[in-house]
């Protein structure tokens, strides 16, 4: 609590003093302000007559206060706006909903890039490599007497690649299990 040093009381008497008894006090039961407030008791809040707007009512509650955490992570968000990223990498980046990037952009007055154009996957390469580098590998294992898993080990490719090409080209490639019931 402050204490009024003695030279503060006396400026102050001394301003109460110049202004007229009855303009000193406010009555009971009203504001010293010059807004006349009502209480509403279905949004639970202050609201008052203000003739700036006709005589209509405003609502003095104000908005849902942010953290200083969410108001960091929207300053990031907008520098990101700001950098050129797209909704999408913002998204992954910064682990957010759509709904708040935009919020952002428009709060703030800025306008998202265009998301990045995706290249086409390139044609002839699989995930084991070269397509037709991996088919030469499996016609000249092809023999007739190797199976399917031994032809992939050899080719160095999966199963799936050499079972591919064994149904594209009707290649003459015994199965895994044909072999070894015949030794059973």
């Amino acid at each position: 609590m402050d204490i009024l040093t003695e030279l503060e009381r006396r400026l102050i008497d001394e301003a109460l003093e110049r202004i007229p008894e009855e303009q000193r006090r406010v009555p009971p039961g009203v504001s010293g302000l010059d807004r006349d407030y009502i209480w509403d008791p279905t949004t639970q809040t202050l609201i008052t007559r203000n003739e700036a707007f006709r005589g209509g009512l405003r609502s003095m509650k104000r908005g849902p206060v942010r953290s200083p955490a969410d108001r960091q992570k929207d300053r990031e968000i907008a520098q990101d706006i700001r950098d050129g990223l797209s909704i999408s990498e913002i998204t992954m980046l910064r682990h957010t909903a759509r709904e708040r990037i935009l919020r952002v952009a428009r709060e703030d007055g800025l306008e998202i890039a265009a998301p990045k154009p995706v290249a086409p996957p390139r044609r002839g390469k699989t995930a084991s490599g070269n397509d037709e580098a991996i088919t030469r590998k499996i016609l000249a294992l092809v023999d007739g007497e190797r199976s399917l898993t031994e032809i992939a080990r050899l080719a160095g490719c999966h199963k799936d690649a050499v079972r591919l090409r064994r149904d594209r080209l009707g290649l003459d490639i015994p199965a895994a299990n044909a072999k070894r019931r015949s030794a059973a």
